[in-house]
């Protein structure tokens, strides 16, 4: 279960890769289906333009070929898009994961030498092993320890 959020603590601006990701699911569905009507209409039109003669075949086959390369184009953005995504979140994980173990070894160094201070209050021994205990159960309950 994730630790309460604090409404004092500052928020982190999520900054989106392109202006795509700014769009609602309704707007992109919208949108898709204005892109879909317009090629249905273009090859509609391209269609009784063929049949009445004022162009030739040939142009059905070339705007096949040029509808095909775009889709391509398309799906290929989509996928290399994917890719550094989860690229970054791997990376970003991973950031994370080398935080968690540089944390806690220095977490480990505090409380040690925490106990182990010369002329040092009880009270101030008991404040910072309760300030080690909760950055610790932070860490446990964001990121399982690493190995």
């Amino acid at each position: 279960m994730p630790p309460a959020v604090d409404p004092k603590r500052p928020r982190v601006a999520i900054r989106p890769s392109s202006s795509v990701a700014l769009l609602s699911r309704t707007h992109r569905v919208l949108v898709s289906t204005a892109v879909a009507l317009m090629v249905f209409v273009a090859g509609g039109a391209l269609d009784w333009l063929v049949q009445r003669q004022i162009l030739p075949p040939i142009s059905l086959m070339l705007a096949g070929a040029a509808v095909a390369v775009v889709i391509g184009a398309s799906v290929l953005k989509i996928l290399t898009d994917a890719h550094a995504h989860y690229t970054a979140v791997l990376d970003r994980l991973q950031l994370i994961a080398d935080l968690n173990h540089h944390i806690r070894n220095a977490l480990q160094v505090i409380a040690y030498l925490n106990v182990s201070a010369p002329g040092r209050s009880e009270e101030a021994i008991e404040q910072v092993r309760e300030a080690v205990a909760r950055i610790d159960s932070v860490l446990k309950d964001m990121l399982p320890p690493t190995p």
